[in-house]
């Protein structure tokens, strides 16, 4: 059976979906730069971008949110994926590198999706704008520890929303800390969800948070102080 077909009944994907991951596929692939993404190959860049992402949608809550932002967005991911197959609910891909910003809007304009937003902006920024406390779910995948990327995320998320981590091996000390640092930003640590979106994947989860009270205003820290000084 071919990708197409897999990715359509594990996920339900339409032909005009189906025919957007295709496109999606070709870009990634024809990508020379590897700074954008160190994953190449068709069925490697299947698996680890597009079915990685679409694990996701094994939470409810995902499925039903109407805003999302996608924090470090990197070359696209989880957030691509997850617009094509929710294009009932709007996506604000948030990554501090020009060069991948680019990137993506050209799959943005080339996929005719209507429905993401791309900003070049450190996200410490995004938390003290107009955005904070304004999404529904705030996504992070593999874009650091764990405190720092709960300070990133956890001010973009309105109260009743959630911040869903994707993350890889879990460390002794891990859910401890990030329930003490979670709890300084106003959420609580809801679950944490094994997964395994391909043969071969090994070690990986997504921590979901939920947000139950405003964040202080003191919070995210000024740029780059939350990677210098993460919260414990």
């Amino acid at each position: 059976m071919s990708w197409e077909n897999e990715l359509s009944r594990d996920f339900g994907l339409d032909p005009s979906q189906v025919r957007r991951f295709q496109l999606l596929l070709s870009h990634v692939e024809g990508c020379s730069d590897r700074n954008l993404t160190a994953v190449t190959g068709a069925d490697h860049i299947v698996n680890v971008h597009f079915r990685d992402s679409l694990s996701l949608l094994g939470l409810p809550k995902m499925k039903t949110a109407t805003s999302v932002v996608d924090i470090g967005s990197g070359a696209g991911f989880p957030g691509l994926p997850l617009a094509i197959v929710l294009p009932g609910a709007h996506f604000t891909l948030i990554e501090s590198r020009l060069g991948k910003t680019r990137f993506i809007m050209n799959i943005v304009n080339l996929l005719g999706l209507d429905n993401v937003c791309v900003l070049t902006q450190r996200a410490e920024e995004s938390g003290r704008s107009a955005m904070r406390e304004s999404f529904d779910i705030a996504l992070a995948r593999a874009v650091g520890p764990m405190p720092v990327v709960l300070e990133l995320a956890l001010p973009l998320v309105r109260i009743g929303g959630y911040a869903l981590l994707q993350r890889g091996r879990r460390i002794e000390g891990d859910e401890l800390q990030a329930g003490s640092v979670s709890a300084a930003l106003g959420a609580r640590l809801d679950r944490i969800i094994p997964v395994k979106p391909y043969s071969g994947a090994v070690n990986l989860h997504i921590w979901s948070f939920a947000k139950i009270s405003p964040t202080g205003p003191s919070f995210p820290r000024r740029t780059g102080i939350p990677e210098k000084r993460p919260l414990e």
